[in-house]
């Protein structure tokens, strides 16, 4: 009877200890259940965060419309070119672009004017070199500043390039495109952004084709 009693008492321990040992294992599975669930948030409360800072940076330095950089990004990049410039003793053009009759345009149609400059965009980036930066600084107006590398005699066949792009590949919108160019020389025509972006605009507006 009491060896009964002892092999009764053992398999209880013994079965004790297997309920602690359980019930030990599911509180460490819940635990690592509630830290996987609070490092899931923190990771997803990071790249919320990181999205906005994104979407911040591209409402404050991009054109919504064309993805380009805008006036304030740009004048950036003229600080850089600027610098290299007097380094190498060199000379930069800027060219503006207007597209005359995007108000117009805007007038009858939103959706249409959007998809009109954002095509304007495309063969703006296409016709010119890679090396050089396409920027959309109003609604109806782009800049390209060209490498200081660019030869002189250059330019007026990358302007030809231009023309002809605009009254070829814009005949599928069926929109006819006015617009006109101009364009700024560093240093002679100024020596920061803003000034050689104003100078080149204001050609613009006196020039069509």
């Amino acid at each position: 009877m009491l060896q009964w009693l002892y092999k009764l008492e053992t398999k209880w321990d013994v079965m004790e200890n297997f309920n602690f040992n359980e019930y030990l294992l599911y509180i460490c599975f819940g635990f690592i259940l509630v830290l996987l669930y609070y490092v899931i948030r923190l990771r997803s409360g990071i790249n919320i965060a990181k999205k906005r800072k994104e979407d911040l940076i591209q409402e404050a330095y991009f054109n919504p419309i064309t993805n380009l950089p805008n006036k304030k990004n740009i004048k950036y990049v003229f600080d850089e070119q600027i610098g290299r410039t007097l380094r190498h003793n060199q000379s930069f053009t800027v060219l503006a672009i207007k597209i005359n009759n995007y108000e117009k345009i805007k007038e009858n149609s939103i959706e249409l004017a959007h998809k009109f400059i954002y095509e304007a965009s495309n063969i703006i980036i296409k016709l010119t070199r890679d090396e050089d930066l396409v920027s959309h600084v109003a609604d109806d107006t782009f800049i390209v500043l060209f490498n200081e590398y660019l030869e002189e005699d250059k330019y007026p066949l990358i302007l030809e390039r231009l023309k002809k792009g605009f009254s070829e590949h814009l005949d599928d919108i069926d929109i006819d495109c006015e617009a006109s160019m101009g364009v700024s020389q560093y240093p002679n025509d100024g020596t920061d952004a803003e000034v050689l972006i104003e100078k080149a605009i204001l050609q613009a507006v006196s020039k069509q084709f």
